[in-house]
């Protein structure tokens, strides 16, 4: 079953941000007043961003995400104009990604993601997260060299050499990297921990039904919000 974050404009320019596992029903709701509270007293109401996802906990952790959101990096979000989005993310006042803010990734990455995963099952997948800024735009996939592969990964020395070499020639940027969890939650496992490099780097972990979004901090794994996904 998917679900749905979305955001309302409300009259008075307000806008209202929720989740629902029936996005047609739960508009049709608002519109009409049916729901108590907040758009009730904004009418009329309007759709004007809405964005699915494959489990309640990623639409209800984008919900509060988004809800904690500056009125122009809103304007931003539903405007597609991601590089305004990252742009506020970093701007004074705003929490740094560093420390926990979330980034902006494609949608096709996140599918490449969750395909690599299936595919490499019962073995982990790993590869390399590319883009520029707090901007995931791509994943590159990588041979899994570790003896152990079914609980363990470790990525292809070549394919980061070569990711790093097409970054210094003006390709995109290595922001990061990824594996799966076969049999396990989408969280940094005690192998994970023990030889993480705290580079500041991101990491996405593929379980069955999620990934898990984090930042390698001098300090230890830093969970992100889910991130914004842009076509």
């Amino acid at each position: 079953m998917p679900f749905w974050t979305y955001i309302l404009h409300c009259n008075a320019g307000r806008f209202y941000t929720g989740h629902t596992d029936d996005l047609e029903r739960r508009i049709w709701q608002h519109e009409n007043g049916v729901i108590p509270g907040f758009t009730r007293n904004f009418l009329p109401v309007k759709l004007v961003w809405s964005q699915e996802f494959t489990t309640r906990e990623e639409a209800k952790a984008a919900e509060k995400q988004i809800k904690g959101w500056s009125r122009k990096k809103k304007l931003a979000l539903i405007r597609g104009d991601w590089a305004s989005v990252s742009r506020y993310t970093k701007s004074k006042g705003s929490p740094s990604t560093s420390s926990g803010q979330s980034v902006v990734v494609r949608e096709r990455v996140i599918a490449l993601l969750r395909e690599e995963a299936q595919r490499a099952y019962p073995d982990e997948c790993c590869g390399i997260l590319l883009g520029a800024g707090e901007a995931i735009t791509d994943a590159l996939p990588a041979p899994n060299v570790h003896s152990a592969p079914r609980t363990h990964f470790e990525i292809d020395p070549q394919a980061l050499i070569d990711a790093h070499r097409a970054a210094r020639s003006g390709g995109p940027q290595v922001l990061g990297y990824y594996h799966s969890h076969p049999a396990g939650p989408p969280h940094p496992s005690a192998t994970d921990r023990a030889e993480a490099a705290h580079d500041g780097k991101l990491w996405a972990i593929v379980c069955e039904d999620a990934i898990g979004w984090w930042r390698d901090t001098p300090d230890g794994f830093t969970e992100l919000p889910y991130p914004l996904v842009r076509a």
